[in-house]
């Protein structure tokens, strides 16, 4: 994998020059994008423009604006669930991390417009974006809105939240390595299910495993908790709810239904052409799970 590790400093290099000069505070909470590692998702789009058979090294400009998208969407995502006492709302105040948070948003087209990409290729690419961050909101407007009744609503909802990104940052690499539609769109299916892998792994850790206030603490209507709607419930019952869910072995149906998600992922990339670019895609979603042996063997009671 050192041929994407090579490319992260470039990402970077990209991300760093065309921050606004005349807003240090911008700069000051965005340094953390190039003096720290980068998320894991920049793998994603540098990844899916090898695997369709392009040069990685021509998504780098398309990487940085997906980065810089990403770090939008965690600075809203701790506004509005202020649940961990590290984030930006806490050093900043809500009102000033939003408005960060929506300034990464912009700068990740002012990326976008900086890249050496072909008119028509740009305006695509941009369309995406633009498509992607309407769909993320409005699932993110149902999750607030407390939409999801029943399970139809959380795939729903899923799909928009954490399918629609990741599928985004997948397709945007594709874009830049192939014309093919085929091809771009087993990279955007890719992403789509490791989103939703994602998602049901962090619906099971924000109940075993919580970082800041759990789900049931915050009345949270997920995938394990769809049998008892009424958030003010949840919450009152936090430590009943959980037992409950652990008699009837609901981390071992997330876990199968999160282990089904990456199956369904990996078949998306059978056409792709280079194998290297396969290769880092298949060992992201894997390495998500950790020890999958351990997880299989946990879920191996369904089919």
């Amino acid at each position: 994998m050192e041929w994407l590790k090579s490319l992260y400093t470039e990402v970077q290099d990209v991300i760093k020059k065309g921050v606004p000069s005349g807003w240090p505070g911008l700069q000051r909470v965005m340094e953390f994008l190039w003096t720290k590692p980068l998320c894991t998702e920049a793998m994603l789009p540098l990844a899916s423009c090898r695997a369709v058979g392009g040069n990685a090294a021509h998504a780098v400009h398309v990487t940085a604006a997906v980065v810089s998208f990403t770090a939008a969407l965690r600075f809203l995502d701790d506004v509005e669930d202020q649940d961990r006492p590290n984030g930006l709302w806490k050093q900043v105040g809500p009102a000033r991390a939003w408005n960060y948070a929506s300034a990464l948003h912009v700068y990740c087209f002012r990326i976008l417009n900086m890249a050496p990409l072909p008119p028509d290729l740009s305006r695509s690419l941009i369309q995406l974006f633009v498509d992607s961050s309407f769909e993320l909101a409005a699932g993110q407007d149902r999750d607030l809105a407390g939409l999801t009744r029943t399970i139809e609503d959380y795939w729903q909802t899923a799909e928009m939240k954490s399918g629609c990104p990741y599928g985004l940052a997948c397709a945007a690499g594709a874009m830049v390595g192939t014309r093919d539609r085929k091809l771009i769109e087993s990279c955007t299916l890719f992403g789509h299910h490791l989103g939703l892998a994602k998602q049901i792994l962090n619906d099971m850790e924000s109940i075993w495993e919580p970082q800041g206030s759990s789900d049931l603490e915050s009345g949270k209507v997920t995938l394990p908790l769809l049998s008892l709607v009424k958030r003010d419930a949840i919450a009152q019952n936090a430590d009943v709810v959980k037992e409950i869910l652990e008699t009837i072995d609901t981390k071992e149906f997330l876990i199968w239904a999160a282990l089904k998600e990456r199956e369904k992922a990996l078949a998306a990339l059978g056409n792709c052409p280079d194998i290297e670019g396969r290769m880092a895609l298949e060992a992201y979603i894997t390495g998500m799970f950790g020890d999958i042996d351990s997880l299989l063997l946990k879920a191996g009671g369904r089919n």
